[in-house]
């Protein structure tokens, strides 16, 4: 089962216009740690050239750690096998996931260096692309997002 949530992240990176358009705000090797329920392995979520990829293996030095239960992958997948391109709706997903989590659709988000690092590598740039409801679930998160970012 798990390389099968493995697998539909992969498909989505791989193969989505949306996780182009998710994506695109981060700089070029900016990682994060991706995990799912009942999987021991670790996966590197890396941002290559113009897309992200994610790759068996625990990265080095991850920005971001998540871990999903198979319910929330579903759930996120679902719009790609729908061909929707709603960034809004996919960060809002994303966002219900981490903040108001059901047992069975989670996902576990940790942040896993200072906040310097998280704007320099692009986050809040890609957080912005999920309006103003991503920035007031982060901040209910206790992050503190720079003014700029709110404008």
């Amino acid at each position: 089962m798990a390389s099968e949530l493995y697998l539909k992240l992969k498909d989505f990176y791989d193969n989505s216009s949306l996780a182009l358009k998710v994506t695109k705000p981060l700089k070029k090797g900016a990682v994060a740690e991706v995990q799912f329920e009942g999987d021991p392995e670790s996966y590197a979520l890396l941002k290559e050239k113009d897309h992200s990829v994610l790759k068996p293996g625990k990265p080095e030095k991850p920005e971001i750690y998540m871990k999903f239960t198979a319910a929330a992958v579903d759930y996120l997948y679902e719009l790609h096998q729908q061909k929707q391109d709603d960034i809004e709706e996919w960060m809002t997903r994303f966002s219900e996931c981490i903040i108001n989590p059901t047992k069975e659709r989670k996902i576990e988000f940790r942040i896993c260096t200072n906040l310097v690092t998280v704007a320099r590598m692009g986050y809040f740039g890609m957080m912005r692309l999920g309006g103003k409801r991503a920035f007031s679930i982060a901040m209910k998160l206790g992050i503190k997002v720079p003014k700029k970012f709110l404008k």
